[in-house]
This record gives C-alpha cells, structure tokens and sequence, in this order.
C-alpha cells in the first residue's frame, strides 16, 4: 500500500510539471477527471459551486493514494495564477470544503501538504492588493492559514491540532493539565480573532460566494467559541492551585485576554445577526470575562500560596514543642542521691519477745 501511495505522489508530482503528457489509462484518467473538476468549481462566475464536485473529488482521490499530492499543487496553482477576487475566494472555498469533507485521513494527509508547503492558502500576490474588494479574499486567506492547524476531534468537535515539536516534560501533573488546558484556549482566542478579522461587516461583498464564506466561516466560529467558554469556566472554577508559578502566569494572559476579546466577540455576534446571512442562525450566548474574574483567580491562588506558607510554619511550631518536651519532660528535675544511714538502732529484748507473743 505504501509503494503504491509514493507511486500515486510521484505521478502527481510528475503531472503537475508536465501536464498529463505521458501517463495512460485509469491513472491519467483519474488525474484528469481531478483537475476537471477543480475547475469547474473555481470559475469566474459569482457562484457557489455544486457540492457534489466536492465529493467527486473526495472520491477521486480515495481511490488513488498518493494523489492528494496532486490534488494540493493544482489548487496552489490556480491560487497563485488568478488575480479575480471571486475566483480567489471560490478557491479557497473549495480548500475549506475538502478539508471539512474529508475523512481523519485525508484531512491529516492535507495539513501534512499544507505543512510542506505543497498546499497554499496564502497567495504570494494578494499583499500587492489592499483594495476593498481583495478585503474577504485577505481576511479568508488568513482564517484558513490558522484553520489549518484544527481538525474534527472523535466527539465530532473542532480541536486544535498539538505539533510533534510541543511535547513537553512537566514536573507535576498540575502544570501538565494547566499548560494543555491554556494552549486549547490560546488556539481558540487567535481563530476567533481570525474570524472577527475575517468579516468586516461593512465593507465585505454582499455575492454568493462571500455570503457562503461568511456563514461557514460563522458557524464554525460558534463551535469554537462553545469550547472556548466552556474551557475558560473551567479555568476559572479550578485554576489549579498546585501548578508552578510560570503556568499560573499562563491561566493569568490567557484570562487578561478574554476579558478584552469577550465583548468584543460580542458585538461582533451582534451585527452579524444583522446580516441577510446571520440573522437565520443560532448565535451561542457570549458570557463576558471581566476585571474581577481575574482578580478572583488571583485571590484563589494568593490565599492557596499563603495558606501553605501557614502550613509550614504550623508543622515547624509544632515540631519544635515535640522535640523541647523531650528533654525537659523529667519528673526528677535534680540528681537523686540515697543517703544510707549507720546509725544503728537498740532492740530491748522484752519488747521484742512481747511482740513475739
């Protein structure tokens, strides 16, 4: 199966330099009806693409391992030659549709490509273009970028994805649980940020293909942010007491944060569910950090701090006591001495054969 998946890679590699020049049969038929269908799905028209191409592609690639590869560099390519702000948007549409189409395996398979670069959601040439209409494709592109380092976890939830180069050696498992509970919500604040970066509601296009973009993106957004909540509750009704102070300072930037993005996202809820798009869809209910959540965690971790220091000092009192009673707990403070008597007494012997008597 790996021989035929490098042989599978080596052929999309290889067409997608030469363009289906040799290749015959099933493989160049398989590579061909890909490509055919990624076109179909980026054209220039301002609208959104049937779904079922997704799911031929999803299919195509299925049955020939190795052709992701392929798959990944021409939808790079196509990114990278347009220049239409539709198209651009159609293309990374049709990135995010993959990536929430495919199964763990091909989703795992195209984070891996996005990795290697062999996948690009970022095209070299839209920093030349800051203009209003280029504003979604911008602002897509930097979703997807963060987007791509998330995948659906096995209760069907989105879930940031922890790089090989983060596993870390903790010293308790209090700093364990506090610094994987943080990097969760750290991960969730920056995509959040992305999305409210995403729509600048004002300003973005009111077509198909952006309101399509807009309510994906949104509905996502609500998943995260229910996790986001759910972790920052958490955080704040067990803020591990036992964690390290370092990890402690990681509970305290992470809840500084939220208390300034909470109403942020907020308001950002709220005029979307002005919009033709987000009026219809079932906002979650955005519970606001403030200033004295944090000063209550602070508390709870001063009064654990001092509560210990307390401890120690009552288990030091009470050993000096212990140790002082040793010694002085003597019921013979002085040196005894026996003194024996010579003085010797006389027995009158009437006395002594009456008392026989």
């Amino acid at each position: 199966m790996k021989v035929k998946s490098k042989i599978w890679s080596a052929l999309g590699s290889f067409m997608d330099h030469s363009m289906i020049n040799k290749p015959s049969g099933a493989d160049r038929a398989i590579l061909t009806d890909i490509e055919t269908a990624i076109e179909r799905c980026i054209d220039l028209h301002d609208t959104v693409f049937d779904e079922r191409y997704v799911h031929e592609i999803l299919f195509l690639v299925s049955n020939a391992p190795g052709s992701i590869t392929f798959l990944s560099r021409r939808i790079s390519t196509h990114l990278d030659s347009t220049r239409e702000p539709v198209r651009a948007l159609k293309t990374l549409l049709l990135i995010h549709r993959l990536l929430r189409g495919g199964d763990r395996y091909f989703e795992q398979d195209l984070r891996n490509l996005w990795s290697s670069q062999d996948l690009k959601v970022d095209p070299s040439w839209l920093m030349d273009y800051n203009d209003e209409a280029y504003a979604l494709v911008h602002g897509y592109s930097s979703y997807l970028e963060e987007r791509m380092a998330w995948a659906f976890g096995q209760s069907g939830n989105l879930e940031p994805v922890r790089p090989p180069f983060m596993e870390l050696t903790f010293r308790s498992y209090n700093d364990e649980m506090v610094e994987l509970l943080c990097f969760r919500l750290s991960k969730c604040q920056t995509l959040l940020d992305r999305v409210m970066d995403c729509f600048l509601v004002n300003s973005s296009s009111d077509g198909p293909v952006a309101r399509s973009v807009f309510g994906l993106v949104l509905r996502e957004s609500f998943r995260v942010y229910e996790g986001y909540a759910e972790g920052l509750e958490y955080l704040m009704r067990s803020p591990f007491n036992k964690a390290s102070k370092p990890f402690r300072s990681l509970v305290h930037e992470i809840l500084k944060k939220s208390c300034l993005q909470t109403p942020q996202i907020q308001d950002f809820y709220q005029k979307c569910k002005k919009t033709n798009v987000g009026k219809a869809l079932d906002y979650p209910f955005v519970k606001i950090v403030t200033p004295s959540h944090i000063t209550s965690v602070e508390n709870m971790f001063t009064s654990k701090d001092q509560s210990q220091i307390l401890e120690e000092d009552e288990r030091t009192t009470e050993e000096i006591p212990i140790r002082e009673s040793k010694n002085s707990f003597n019921l013979f403070p002085g040196k005894l001495e026996t003194t024996i008597s010579t003085v010797w007494v006389e027995f009158v012997e009437e006395n002594l054969e009456a008392t026989s008597l």
